[in-house]
Order: structure tokens, then sequence, then C-alpha cells
């Protein structure tokens, strides 16, 4: 599986209301396990008061985070970025491995 950051943004102030209402009776864990197939899931999840939010996606391609988003109905309050990223690491797995460095192709 691929690493993408996704950029979600809200179609209206009316989506964002009824997402963020919708969101207030779910749990983390509820979160988590329903953004997930077998070939997408989110893995972690940023959210403040803008219009906007962030997501880290492990999937396969970016068209299964767009289907997997699709099935859950979400293409009617979001539009989504989602940018593969080739270097991904994080303070949770120290490895002490040398960075990649993405380069144009």
């Amino acid at each position: 599986m691929k690493h993408f950051m996704c950029t979600h943004s809200y179609l209206s102030g009316d989506a964002k209301e009824n997402v963020v209402n919708e969101l207030r009776e779910s749990t983390d864990r509820d979160f988590f396990e329903f953004y997930q197939s077998d070939k997408a899931r989110v893995l972690q999840h940023w959210a403040g008061k803008d219009e906007f939010f962030f997501c880290h996606w492990e999937a396969e391609s970016a068209d299964d985070i767009h289907e997997l988003l699709s099935k859950a109905g979400a293409d009617d309050v979001i539009i989504t970025l989602a940018n593969e990223m080739q270097r991904y690491i994080t303070s949770h797995n120290i490895e002490d491995k040398k960075l990649v460095i993405p380069e144009d192709e």
C-alpha cells in the first residue's frame, strides 16, 4: 500500500454542519472502521474549524480512496484532493534509515 495525504473540503456550510453533527455521535474507532476497505483506509485525521480537513490514507491508489469515499456517500458533502507521498516517516517508529528523497521522473 502507498501513503496519501488528502485535503478534504466541504462543498457548503450546510454540508459541513451535517458532517459535524453526524460525527458528534461517533467514536474514533467508529470513524476508522467506517473508512476502511481491502484497498484503502484512513490512518490519521486532522480537523479544525475551517472549511477543510486533512487525512493520512494508506491505499493501493488514489482511485481506491475516491471509491471508498463514494461508497460512504462522502461525495455529496466533500471534494477530495489525494496526493501520493513517496516519503513517510513517523516519530512513532524511528528506524534510522536514510530518507527517501522524492524526485521528478
